[in-house]
């Protein structure tokens, strides 16, 4: 993927992509949020897996989360992340746009200011993140794995505006998880000088294959 293109897209709202946001994110947003994520991890030199099990609390009813990703550091620490993935953009309602060219000095502001929006002090201000504090139930085969909250944001933000787009802040009072991770795609993708970057993301090339089996290119309107 063209990764310039992709900040364009999501960041700067680039003309020609009003109203087509939302079906791309729900045809790649979870498997791109995944997929970014497990490519930096594996550039802080962990092994890591995105697993294909669902990520529930077991229950039929009950909050659901979006991926499984194993991690083992190059310790050997194994960490199996609960990962909820969100990708507001300046798409979304009250979304804001944001430059690639951005100076550093605005960037820095813009990530304490958009943290800030989705963290109170002690935790998420969102219904629609606050669920990843919930415990899900994990695979039984990595079932004695440490298990931590992840959220995967598309939004470029950080408590203290630095450049990682990895960071944790604890969780205050939770009877079982004393912290949270952040990973931040957009400042990952501004961090890359990378001009394309490939991916693994197996939802979107079966979505792809559909979209070519149901619409194929050389398909023309029937005689009436």
């Amino acid at each position: 993927m063209n990764v310039r293109e992709l900040l364009s897209f999501f960041d700067e709202e680039v003309k020609g992509s009003f109203r087509h946001a939302s079906a791309i994110v729900g045809v790649a947003g979870e498997d791109l949020g995944a997929a970014l994520l497990a490519r930096y991890l594996r550039s802080e030199k962990a092994f890591v897996e995105i697993l294909s099990d669902n990520c529930t609390q077991g229950t039929k009813a009950g909050r659901r989360l979006d991926r499984w990703v194993f991690t083992r550091g190059s310790s050997g620490r194994e960490t199996l992340y609960q990962v909820e993935i969100k990708n507001w953009s300046a798409h979304a309602i009250g979304g804001r746009k944001l430059a690639i060219s951005v100076s550093p000095a605005d960037l820095q502001e813009d990530k304490i200011e958009r943290w800030l929006k989705e963290w109170n002090g002690t935790t998420f201000r969102k219904e629609q993140v606050l669920k990843v504090r919930t415990p899900m139930r994990p695979p039984r085969r990595v079932a004695s794995t440490t298990v931590e909250p992840l959220v995967c944001f598309w939004t470029a933000l950080h408590p203290e505006g630095a450049e990682s787009p990895f960071f944790s802040v604890p969780l205050f009072e939770h009877p079982l998880f004393q912290r949270v991770s952040v990973f931040s795609m957009s400042s990952y993708l501004r961090s890359l000088h990378d001009a394309s970057i490939t991916l693994d993301m197996p939802n979107v090339a079966i979505r792809r294959d559909w979209l070519s089996r149901l619409f194929p290119d050389d398909s023309r309107p029937s005689a009436v």
